[in-house]
């Protein structure tokens, strides 16, 4: 849950960006949505001016936006969903629509499990090898810091067989230890409290911690003090 009324606002705008390009993909008409919203606008007509090839679909073999795929790994269910999936005779690329303004290092997104699970759920449900694969990242509303301007940003992520080496040991290892942890019938072992990554964490309110404490967690009002409504 967002803590604040303007990272509502971002997330909102966020889902209506993901929304357009999937009516895009989808060949629906969205110069009324456009029209609308100057801002989608804008960021859309900056990002086909920056990156044509992501919009020419020449060669490619399969194209589909929000495309989901699952795999069984270790009796648990993986499920990722790609913003936008392409295909060709001899690679592929998950591309990932990133709508908040700071754009994340390289370094970060290699090691984010979004990237590890969306590359290596890739490479074992296709007959693609791990180097056939890549992941572009879009920030899509990124500023240019010396004219503080819009300017999309791309991070691309290369794929390799040691990194998929390498995902497949770690998942089998949390795998492992969540089925533990499930038969032992404990409490999962949690962070401490006050740790500033449940300020971020989207499930902080489940915990009661972070930002959720204060401001996502509200009482109810009691039945006494609640009007009749007459029917």
């Amino acid at each position: 849950m967002p803590s604040s009324p303007a990272l509502l606002e971002a997330q909102q705008w966020g889902d209506r960006f993901h929304l357009l390009m999937q009516q895009r993909e989808m060949g629906l008409l969205i110069d009324p949505v456009l029209r609308a919203d100057e801002d989608l606008q804008t960021c859309l007509t900056r990002l086909q001016a920056q990156a044509p090839q992501l919009f020419d679909s020449t060669e490619e073999i399969f194209r589909q936006s929000e495309h989901g795929r699952s795999l069984i790994f270790h009796d648990y269910w993986l499920m990722v969903v790609y913003d936008l999936l392409r295909l060709w005779p001899d690679q592929a690329e998950i591309v990932d629509w990133k709508t908040y303004l700071k754009p994340k290092s390289q370094q970060f997104l290699q090691q984010d499990w979004q990237t590890r699970l969306y590359l290596y759920v890739l490479a074992e449900t296709t007959d693609y090898p791990p180097a056939a694969i890549a992941m572009t990242y879009w920030f899509v509303r990124a500023t240019d810091p010396l004219t503080q301007s819009q300017a999309p940003q791309q991070v691309r992520i290369a794929y390799s067989d040691a990194a998929h080496h390498q995902t497949q040991q770690d998942l089998t290892r949390l795998t492992q230890t969540l089925t533990e942890l499930l038969a032992s019938g404990k409490p999962f072992p949690q962070i401490p409290p006050g740790s500033p990554k449940c300020d971020h964490c989207p499930f902080a309110v489940r915990c009661q911690r972070g930002f959720a404490q204060a401001d996502a967690v509200q009482a109810l009002p009691s039945l006494e003090d609640i009007a009749e409504v007459p029917i």
